[in-house]
């Protein structure tokens, strides 16, 4: 009888991810799980995962694809929800740098950036809205958008004016290319657009009182990069921004910060952080700058023009 000899494949070592679940968090660190190999090649950073978490299961954003803290008995995630990066690689640096800052648990600075309602309406809609974005080459996908905004060094431009000319007309003259605008308020937007009426082909104007639909469709119109210029109030800075260059930011110091789950976020802090962690070319523009920001111009940290 021929001897029988067996042959042994090594097994695939498995990929962990660490993700942000939607219902909870310890403090600013993320929780590791395991990807089965049939899904491991469709997982990209910000991509919508559901994992087992406490005794359900729950939405989750992967936010890297490897962990150095492996647990003793690791959970699989559930399904990948959509491939597709709902956030930007900038926007999970600055949630974590954010709740590192604030002492606020990581998934409630996540609920700033991305709702779970909106989520929900977005899968509700089976993500048909969201498009793969274009290669500027012409060849494959552009996920490189969402990619290349890796910058330390990055610097806010300031600028205080002072001059004759009205401030409305100071930021018309400052939109150039794909801009986002970033108002106090409505009534801010108004007065401006009484003076410089849009071009709809080109610009997108968002009220701030929004209904779940209209959510949608503006995190649509943002995500996808539709319009050239998008001007909004402060709640555009925690959108993904990925199609657009630079973002001007029309400073009021009675409208510095955001109320939610009992904190408040000052908006130049995530702006700041947005700044260190992209190349968006950003500027501020005041008519009366905050003590912040004197302190800000004064110190170095924004630059004068």
């Amino acid at each position: 009888m021929l001897p029988i000899y067996y042959y042994f494949l090594p097994k695939k070592s498995r990929v962990f991810i660490e993700v942000i679940p939607f219902g909870g968090s310890i403090d600013d660190t993320c929780l590791t799980y395991y990807v089965r190999d049939e899904l491991a090649e469709s997982i990209r950073i910000g991509c919508l995962v559901e994992v087992p978490f406490r005794n359900a299961v729950d939405y989750a954003i992967i936010t890297s694809l490897e962990s150095s803290d492996i647990p003793e008995n690791p959970k699989s995630i559930v399904r990948i929800i959509t491939p597709l990066p709902l956030l930007a690689p900038y926007q999970i640096r600055s949630i974590f740098e954010s709740s590192s800052y604030y002492f606020v648990h990581v998934h409630h600075i996540l609920s700033l950036f991305l709702s779970k309602s909106l989520v929900k309406y977005l899968e509700k809609k089976d993500f048909v809205a969201l498009k793969i974005p274009p290669s500027p080459s012409g060849r494959g996908s552009g996920w490189g958008l969402w990619e290349k905004k890796e910058s330390s060094t990055n610097s806010i431009r300031f600028y205080h004016h002072t001059g004759n000319d009205t401030f409305s007309d100071v930021i018309r003259n400052h939109i150039d290319g794909r801009t986002i605008v970033a108002f106090p308020d409505d009534f801010a937007i108004d007065a401006y657009l009484k003076l410089h009426p849009i071009n709809p082909e080109t610009t997108l104007v968002i009220p701030d009182k929004l209904t779940e639909t209209k959510k949608y469709k503006a995190f649509c119109s943002v995500y996808n990069g539709e319009k050239n210029i998008i001007i909004w109030t402060r709640r555009i800075l925690y959108y993904n921004l990925s199609h657009y260059e630079n973002i001007l930011y029309i400073e009021d110091s009675l409208h510095s910060k955001a109320m939610r789950f009992w904190h408040s976020y000052k908006h130049l802090d995530i702006l700041q952080r947005m700044a260190t962690n992209s190349d968006f070319r950003i500027t501020i523009l005041s008519t009366l700058p905050s003590i912040g920001s004197m302190y800000m111009l004064h110190t170095g940290v924004y630059k004068k023009l």
